[in-house]
């Protein structure tokens, strides 16, 4: 997902809707759960490798990955550095077929939106698992509680307008594939999520708190980036830091008792806030 790279802007297909019967913070917690992805989803991986024209990934590929962790005011994500800054962006939708389409697109682009966004934003950064806080799940998604036990899923899919209308298709299908109502992904989480919210009410499970220490004093400030980042990929980082804010949400009794972290980032190009 990406906002603000051309003048063009971008539009919004959907939403789909589905209900899942898990709490809805399981599905945020999920964003950074990198440990999870190996074993889960070995199947799905397997075949969108096959479409993507790659080799398996290594056990050093899947659990030492130099993505790093950021994670500020509840919002977490991963994000990698790319080889070439025409590198293919979007897994869900390239194929070895249209890979050359999507790099031409990516080369094309480019300039404008150094210009827009500066050389790093724009060329050197590619988003990986993230959460807006508090129910933004894995791209344009929301994940609305229908109480404790359901949750009521809007799937959107964000494209640039100016995008050729093979590229759209696929992305559209590609993100139905991978992470819509009967998407491989999604297939695989609801189950571990249904999974997880079930054994929670359990009177075993309800004797002990939730352990989340994964990573723990290995996350700090960062000249290159705002809030707090974490260089283990595989962590828990962002899950405890949702989960803190969370509680100071809970807690407060006016929004003047819940802190708020200052920017500190130095954002290079014209693109603002409104565009």
């Amino acid at each position: 997902m990406a906002f603000n790279r051309l003048d063009c802007g971008t539009e919004v297909i959907g939403p789909v809707k589905w209900l899942e019967p898990i709490n809805w913070k399981t599905a945020v917690d999920n964003c950074s759960d990198n440990y999870h992805v190996p074993t889960t989803h070995l199947s799905a991986i397997l075949v969108q490798g096959r479409h993507l024209g790659i080799p398996r990934l290594t056990h050093e590929q899947q659990f030492e990955s130099p993505n790093k962790h950021l994670f500020v005011n509840g919002h977490s994500l991963t994000l990698r550095f790319l080889e070439r800054p025409d590198q293919a962006r979007q897994s869900h939708g390239v194929t070895q077929e249209n890979r050359a389409l999507f790099e031409d697109y990516y080369r094309a682009t480019l300039p404008e939106a150094e210009r827009r966004l500066g050389s790093t934003r724009a060329g050197k950064l590619q988003l990986g698992n993230h959460s807006i806080f508090p129910n933004g799940v894995l791209g344009f998604r929301l994940a609305h509680p229908r109480g404790p036990l359901e949750t009521e899923f809007w799937h959107f899919v964000v494209l640039e307008k100016d995008m050729p209308d093979e590229i759209k298709r696929a992305l559209r299908i590609g993100n139905g594939n991978f992470n819509g109502v009967a998407g491989l992904f999604e297939q695989d989480d609801m189950d571990n999520w249904r999974g997880v919210t079930r054994s929670s009410l359990t009177p075993l499970a309800r004797k002990y708190t939730q352990d989340l220490s994964m990573g723990v004093g290995r996350a700090g400030p960062d000249p290159n980036f705002p809030g707090m980042v974490a260089e283990r990929y595989t962590s828990e980082s962002n899950q405890r830091n949702f989960y803190r804010r969370w509680e100071e949400f809970m807690n407060a009794r006016d929004w003047n008792d819940i802190p708020i972290e200052p920017s500190t980032a130095e954002y290079e190009g014209t693109a603002t806030m409104k565009g």
